[in-house]
C-alpha cells in the first residue's frame, strides 16, 4: 500500500547550475561569512594602556 493514489510522476530535476549553486556556492559563502564573523569577534584587539591594569 502506498500513499500515492494513481500513477506517481517524478518532479523535474535540478539543472547543473542550480545544483552547483545549491550544494557548492551557498555552503561555501556561508562558511566564509561565519568564519569572518567568528574571527572578527574573537580576534585579539590592541590593548589600550590603563592605569588600573598596567603599572608603568
Amino acid at each position: 500500500m502506498t500513499i500515492f493514489e494513481g500513477p506517481a510522476t517524478s518532479a523535474p530535476g535540478l539543472s547543473v547550475f542550480e545544483t552547483v549553486v545549491t550544494f557548492l556556492v551557498i555552503p561555501t559563502v556561508m562558511f566564509v561569512v561565519i568564519s569572518v564573523l567568528t574571527y572578527a569577534g574573537t580576534a585579539t584587539k590592541q590593548k589600550k594602556s590603563s592605569v588600573i591594569t598596567e603599572i608603568e
